[in-house]
């Protein structure tokens, strides 16, 4: 489904198995042109993981209402 998707909406609960559910694995699944939007909770995406993918162009680009360390 990240291989074919242009946007991918994150909008799970944060439990043990969903902290950093989102990693390099999944976003080297993405399409360079895919945006990836998290309306869940920050912890869910490995924040670093998901800069080193903004910053080669790896994804097109990301919308977060939330982050790992709240309030920023």
């Amino acid at each position: 489904l990240l291989k074919k998707s242009d946007y991918v909406v994150i909008t799970l609960p944060l439990t043990p198995d969903t902290h950093h559910l989102i990693d390099a694995k999944h976003l080297n699944q993405m399409k360079s042109t895919a945006y990836l939007i998290n309306i869940a909770r920050g912890k869910i995406i490995d924040e670093k993981t998901l800069v080193k993918a903004l910053q080669n162009h790896q994804i097109a680009g990301a919308a977060l209402d939330v982050f790992e360390q709240e309030p920023l």
